[in-house]
């Protein structure tokens, strides 16, 4: 005897935005500073690879100085020098946009900082500053990731950081944060 087929009917759940993580701090121009410290070390260790190529060059230039390839001693002198140069003018260039920021920050709040909300709902990334939106963005607009001892920072585009306190989160965690991008090395 076969069983009679029942069908059910299937609901397709609704799909709810639930916020994933919300943190909330007082921004100060500690912390600011501790922010900006952490961006540009980061950046800074980016060029490493950039720092060992020029370093190859080098090398290969001064090797190679003394035997009858002066053609690959010139060319891996020139790729060596620009490679010097753009790290000089990228240092450069990280210090300047670090002390700008820190400057804006303080002429703006005085040195009281703001109350900082940040939350992540699904895709959406919002910012409020005492309670006035700010950012207001999408996951794809996330260009990487990067941590000091208090923070966990998002990079988004035009070179905006927005910054989470490791101990100021209202719902969610800091492995909540870091698993929420997983594609992105930091």
């Amino acid at each position: 005897m076969a069983n009679p087929k029942t069908t059910e009917p299937t609901e397709t759940p609704k799909k709810r935005k639930e916020t994933v993580i919300i943190s909330q701090f007082q921004y100060t121009d500690v912390l600011l500073q501790e922010v900006e410290d952490a961006w540009a070390m980061h950046t800074y260790k980016n060029y490493i690879s950039l720092i060992i190529i020029t370093l190859i060059c080098a090398f290969f230039s001064w090797r190679e100085a003394s035997t009858h390839k002066m053609t690959l001693a010139v060319l891996f002198a020139v790729v060596g020098i620009g490679c010097l140069a753009a790290i000089i003018a990228s240092f450069v260039n990280i210090n300047k946009k670090k002390n700008a920021a820190l400057k804006q920050f303080h002429d703006a709040y005085h040195g009281k900082g703001f109350e900082y909300v940040i939350t992540i709902e699904g895709n959406r990334i919002r910012s409020y500053k005492d309670g006035a939106a700010g950012v207001d963005m999408r996951k794809n607009d996330i260009r990487g990731t990067f941590e000091s001892e208090r923070f966990f920072v998002f990079q988004l585009t035009g070179e905006q950081l927005l910054p989470l306190k490791k101990d100021a989160f209202v719902k969610g965690n800091i492995e909540n944060c870091r698993t929420y991008v997983p594609q992105l090395k930091r």
